[in-house]
Formats: structure tokens, C-alpha cells, sequence
């Protein structure tokens, strides 16, 4: 899989070394209110979401995904950044109501 987003591979995940913990950015910032919605709408397991301080933590299959408001994404348990770009562009596609122009 190609992607022309940058993805950071930080580091390993503490749980098990052999996964990555991966860092990018969408380049827009997200409305966490509508973000926090879609993903009550979904019923995404393991979801917390705060509007106030501008984050959203949810699982999505295997992996812990972390979304900021000003457009930060991390994700925990990928593999490589193939894995971790797929990651992102499903997340992408979930949240892609509550970007700003």
C-alpha cells in the first residue's frame, strides 16, 4: 500500500516489543464534537472520547487508535508502516464527517 502521508514508526509498544507504536498527522484538524458522535453512532468498542481535551481513544480490530483534534493520529500494535497507512486510511474514512476546511 502506498501512502503520501508521512508515518513515523516512534517506537516499540510496550506490550509486546515486536509491534510499533506509529505516529502521523491528516493535515486538517478534526470537530471532536462530530468525531465523538460517529464514533457513539458506530458503537466502536474500548471508545473514550473527550471533546474538551480534543481526543478520541477506540479500537479498530487489533489496533489502539488515538485521534487529537488538530489532526494527530497515533496508532498502537502495527506491524510496519504498510500496516499502520491502512490503519489510518480506515480511521480516515470513519472520521472524514468531522474534518475542517
Amino acid at each position: 500500500m502506498r501512502t503520501t502521508r508521512e508515518i513515523v514508526l516512534a517506537r516499540p509498544c510496550v506490550e509486546d516489543p515486536s509491534l510499533f507504536i506509529a505516529e502521523s498527522n491528516f493535515g486538517r484538524c478534526l470537530d471532536m464534537e462530530i468525531v465523538c458522535r460517529i464514533l457513539d453512532e458506530l458503537d466502536v468498542p474500548e471508545r473514550r472520547c473527550s471533546i474538551r481535551l480534543g481526543v478520541a481513544r477506540f479500537r479498530l480490530d487489533d489496533w489502539q487508535v488515538m485521534v487529537y483534534r488538530k489532526g494527530r493520529i497515533d496508532v498502537r500494535r502495527v506491524t510496519d508502516v504498510d500496516n499502520a497507512a491502512d490503519a489510518m486510511s480506515r480511521v480516515e474514512s470513519i472520521v472524514s464527517l468531522a474534518f475542517q476546511d
